[in-house]
């Protein structure tokens, strides 16, 4: 009588002294994964406030730290001169370069901000130009 796969699988971790050995991911799954990780990082900054944008970090960590173990990878086994993995790695590549680009956006997006911020804080001088900020604290003393 044909016994049941979790039987089975069972049955052989008993004989293998209770480990089941777990093969690692093929590197295109790995790669595959990381990028659906990068294109959900990206999806929060169309709208690029500080919170998506910190989200964004955390999430590009993450892909960073699993691609460095993947390219470290077991000896002999060279992901970045594997022909098969050449489509997925550039598609991943040009995944990551959409996001700089949305983050060099929302970084100017914010630094513009800020420059206006200062301007209607301190105003223009007399040919146009906006002004220096004042510092944000000063003591003035007259002897």
């Amino acid at each position: 009588m044909p016994r049941d796969r979790g039987q089975h699988e069972t049955a052989n971790a008993r004989k293998s002294g209770g480990q089941t050995p777990e093969a690692a991911p093929e590197p295109a799954e790995v790669i595959r994964r990381l990028h659906a990780m990068v294109r959900e990082a990206r999806a929060p900054l169309i709208d690029p406030t500080a919170g998506n944008v910190n989200d964004c970090r955390r999430r590009l960590d993450e892909v960073a730290s699993a691609l460095r173990k993947l390219l470290a990878g077991p000896p002999g086994i060279d992901p970045k001169h594997d022909v098969a993995l050449a489509g997925p790695l550039a598609s991943l590549r040009a995944e990551i370069g959409r996001v700089a680009i949305l983050l060099d956006s929302a970084a100017a997006f914010h630094m513009g901000w800020m420059h206006m911020a200062a301007c209607m804080v301190s105003g223009y001088t007399a040919d146009g130009t906006p002004a220096t900020p004042e510092p944000a604290r000063r003591v003035s003393l007259e002897v």
